[in-house]
């Protein structure tokens, strides 16, 4: 055991892991040349091993062998830094005190823990937090309340480490910024809201996940919904589902297809290979294409190619291509193109779409937001955007909420454990596309930037004293 802790109190190895992060980040930013920006947010970053291609550190010309090379992730390298932190903490920062000092010391840090949940998790907050003229004035109101914490911490370390307090609150703050990272890389979720005006929304689209959704649209009084998630749609997978007459093939999925063009517009070798579909892709070519550069910020389109079996027969009752092309959200409502699928006496939309998560309060009451009006405005002379704006209507009749507001750019709205951001805007200023945010440990930063402040600045004083001391 003592050996372990003798490692982790090296220098060399806080050298070695700041080393590899560094060669980490460097090969991570090269490989968005080739790949889309969270495929390898998950091939290096999110993850305890990151398989590196070789070839990314050469010019693309070369001809270099496409080896993969283990390699350190960014999880194992986090924790092992965290690791190496709590180890020489508790080596160096011993508590000096006993008795009643040491009882008073403990009590404080419990308050200090308390009041940090509290900050975190909005105690005493508003729930409907309607956005603020003055984007100075919120971060600093967020700083305050993260001086507070920072504060009691601080009187804790006063009691149990006595002259040391400042070097344990530095130490401690950021430790604490690292797990807040790694919570925010852990339980953070982005996703859009695509609304135009005069329309009412009740779900966000989660774009970084998929899903294939039936709908029955037999009886328009009553919409079944049957919904496939992404991590069924693994190339030879047959889903079957009770609530659908069929089963469904998953022949191929492709990361990132074509934008869709006339089928006769395409090479005639091309257009022999092509599968025979139904539906669109009986007019339409749609194939797979390389993952788009993260570097370009683009988004990739996926693709899926289904065909559905007679659950009785075995027989094939169609193959079609879905392709995220098709949802409107995803090309800001300039198409809307659902597969029509009819069998059995009954007839489906099907489209493969983002991940739709439906709107409620942590009370459990759903809600929806209106689009009263969006305000587009430029800068003169120019099509750069100058700002742009979404007045709301906010309704939750299980929570009693009805509240008409404004979102504009860096002043989001804050409700439901959810920030609500101005992030872009439908063709013509038809509509606007809010950015949705979930990530509860969002006041982390802030709190970890004050107990890093008081340490230093108590750091500092102390150290200031002591030299008009000795210069005395």
């Amino acid at each position: 055991m003592k050996k372990i802790v003798d490692i982790f109190l090296s220098l060399k190895l806080t050298v070695v892991l700041l080393a590899l992060s560094m060669v980490l980040v460097f090969a991570g930013t090269l490989a968005q040349v080739d790949k889309g920006i969270w495929t390898v947010v998950d091939q290096y970053f999110r993850c305890i091993i990151a398989w590196i291609d070789l070839p990314v550190f050469f010019p693309r010309m070369w001809d270099i062998p496409n080896i993969r090379i283990p390699f350190p992730g960014g999880y194992l390298i986090g924790w092992l830094l965290v690791i190496n932190l709590i180890t020489v903490h508790w080596a160096s920062f011993k508590v000096q005190v006993n008795g009643g000092r040491r009882i008073a010391g403990l009590l404080m840090l419990l308050l200090g823990v308390v009041v940090t949940l509290g900050v975190m998790f909005g105690w005493g907050a508003a729930s409907v937090a309607a956005t603020e003229s003055d984007a100075f004035w919120r971060v600093f109101l967020r700083l305050g309340r993260g001086s507070l914490a920072a504060v009691v911490f601080y009187i804790a370390c006063v009691l149990l480490y006595r002259k040391r307090a400042g070097m344990v609150l530095l130490h401690g703050g950021i430790l604490f910024l690292m797990v807040g990272e790694f919570m925010t890389a852990m339980f953070a979720v982005e996703a859009r809201m695509t609304i135009k005006e005069g329309e009412t929304v009740n779900y966000i689209d989660h774009s970084q996940q998929l899903e294939i959704a039936f709908t029955e649209v037999s009886n328009p009084d009553h919409d079944t919904v049957t919904v496939l998630p992404q991590r069924s749609l693994k190339e030879g997978a047959v889903i079957a589902s009770e609530q659908l007459p069929f089963d469904v093939k998953i022949n191929r999925y492709y990361v990132n297809s074509n934008r869709p063009q006339p089928l006769d517009s395409v090479p005639d070798r091309a257009r022999s290979l092509y599968p025979k579909y139904e539906g669109y892709g009986s007019r339409l070519y749609v194939a797979e294409q390389s993952e788009v550069s993260g570097a370009t910020g683009a988004m990739n389109a996926p693709s899926v190619d289904v065909e559905l079996f007679d659950r009785t027969s075995g027989a094939s009752l169609g193959r079609y291509i879905l392709s995220l092309w098709f949802y409107p959200n995803f090309v800001q409502r300039t198409w809307d193109m659902p597969t029509r699928i009819k069998l059995a006496g009954k007839e489906y939309e099907v489209y493969l779409r983002f991940r739709r998560e439906y709107l409620t309060s942590p009370s459990g009451s759903p809600f929806s937001i209106k689009l009263l009006d969006f305000v587009h405005e430029k800068y003169e002379g120019t099509q750069m955007p100058k700002d742009f704006a979404s007045q709301i209507l906010l309704v939750n009749e299980g929570d009693d909420i009805d509240r008409e507001l404004r979102i504009w750019m860096n002043n989001p709205l804050r409700y439901a454990r959810r920030t609500f951001y101005q992030s872009g805007y439908l063709p013509d200023d038809s509509g606007t596309v809010l950015q949705v945010v979930r990530n509860d440990s969002w006041m982390i930063p802030y709190l970890a930037c004050m107990i890093v402040f008081v340490g230093m600045t108590a750091q500092f004083l102390q150290s200031l004293r002591r030299y008009q001391r000795s210069d005395d």
